[in-house]
């Protein structure tokens, strides 16, 4: 089972880049961040000059199409705006899920304060499915910047851990392999 595990040659190398990015990323999570933000700017950057050369190129055979030009200036504008504001780009992830969890919490709500008052068996999970993502989407929603770093790091943190995990395994693999004992021939010298 482990042997395709150690056959792979870069699974060391792997490893140890996953332990060296989740380092990086744990340690410096808005630095991680923003450069993640600014390499997709980069490629919105590409993406928007390659429609632009397509478009300038098309327009000298007389056939331009406007579409072209749409995927220039859209993506070209993201990129500046990603670039002005990387922290704007990574608050819109934790903006929806903490809006996502106050609208579930908010929509549980009704459910919880009837089980409560006719004492349902399942109140206190019931309550707590309600009340915790409430909590939760509010603090969210309230300081998504630092939302982000957190899950940064946790993200670092798991890097960490797999690669430190792959890491052992390697280790432990390669002490347990042993060289097969070589049979005897079996024809006279």
């Amino acid at each position: 089972m482990f042997q395709f595990f150690w056959t792979r040659s870069a699974s060391l190398w792997v490893a140890a880049l996953y332990v060296l990015m989740g380092v990086l990323l744990f340690l410096f999570p808005i630095a991680s961040s923003t450069l993640f933000v600014q390499a997709l700017a980069a490629g919105a950057a590409v993406y928007g000059a390659s429609h632009l050369i397509r478009y300038i190129q098309s327009r000298k055979t007389g056939q331009s199409n406007p579409g072209d030009l749409f995927l220039t200036v859209l993506p070209a504008a993201f990129a500046v705006f990603a670039l002005i504001w990387p922290e704007a780009v990574l608050s819109v992830l934790p903006l929806v899920l903490g809006s996502l969890l106050l609208i579930d919490g908010i929509g549980k709500l009704p459910l919880a304060i009837a089980a409560l008052r006719e004492q349902y068996p399942g109140m206190i999970p019931l309550a707590i499915s309600s009340v915790l993502p409430i909590i939760l989407g509010t603090v969210i929603v309230i300081n998504p910047f630092a939302t982000v770093r957190v899950v940064v790091m946790v993200f670092g943190a798991a890097l960490i851990a797999d690669g430190a995990s792959d890491l052992a395994t390697v280790i432990l693999e390669k002490r347990a392999v042993r060289p097969a004992p070589v049979p005897p021939s079996s024809h006279p010298l």
